[in-house]
């Protein structure tokens, strides 16, 4: 367990998970109540209501039918087609971000259960796990430089472009400077601790790689954690949201 150190020992990451997922939770249920807020055509007393906001997110994403939602969740949300119709640019870089950080999340929380599996040698299966942990280490790297990509791009509009830079607001620079910096710190750890796709042991210094390893993960709970489902960086699900309940359209 060489990337739990400097205090970062497995217990405590675990904890972090749990409290993690609580403060997502219980986010996702604050702003679905304050969104229920504001529905018409029901009583006062159930307007604010998580249920309400959804069972009235339900009954309009599904309005005109299943292969309508499905049709809306694949072209317009999973495949962004509205975004690429404005700017190709602008959906290169919203696919490779999206799809990135979704991966990485995802591996993430499948490689932290695998973590578990081998601390407590569940089922006796700790060498399977720490196994399926080393042929995860690619795709980590490959999804790793898609989101590195897509943060780049839109760094580079927004120092290059005039245009996109009179509209960026502190709250932009927030969210995608944090992306990048989260990124490029979990990239240097890998780096540091040597062997990695495409760079191989150029970086390698792995007496150094368990602290970017550390402030890799301040930078993820504090955005990710503390910012996101608080502020209107909401709308990576609110927008989705609102697209499956307008079943497309612009």
């Amino acid at each position: 367990m060489a990337f739990y150190t400097l205090g970062l020992t497995f217990g405590i990451v675990i904890a972090l998970t749990v409290a993690t997922l609580a403060i997502w939770i219980y986010g996702l249920y604050f702003n679905f109540k304050k969104w229920g807020m504001g529905s018409t055509g029901y009583q006062d007393e159930l307007r604010n209501s998580f249920w309400l906001f959804i069972a009235t997110w339900i009954h309009q994403a599904f309005k005109d039918g299943v292969w309508v939602f499905v049709k809306t969740l694949i072209l317009d949300v999973l495949l962004l087609r509205r975004t690429l119709r404005r700017s190709p640019i602008r959906w290169v870089m919203h696919m490779t971000i999206f799809y990135g950080f979704v991966a990485l999340a995802a591996m993430s929380g499948f490689a932290l259960f695998m973590d578990i599996i081998e601390h407590f040698n569940l089922l006796g299966l700790a060498h399977e796990a720490e196994m399926v942990k080393e042929m995860m280490a690619l795709p980590f790297d490959i999804f790793g430089y898609l989101l590195l990509f897509g943060a780049t791009i839109g760094v580079a509009r927004r120092i290059f472009l005039r245009e996109v830079r009179s509209r960026t607001s502190a709250y932009d620079v927030v969210l995608l400077g944090g992306v990048f910096l989260i990124t490029i710190t979990g990239f240097y750890a890998q780096w540091m601790r040597g062997n990695s796709f495409l760079v191989g042991d150029v970086f390698a210094y792995p007496i150094y790689a368990p602290h970017f390893a550390l402030v890799h993960t301040i930078l993820a709970l504090a955005l990710f954690v503390v910012i996101l489902p608080w502020s209107k960086y909401m709308h990576i699900i609110a927008a989705p949201m609102t697209i499956l309940a307008n079943r497309g359209g612009e």
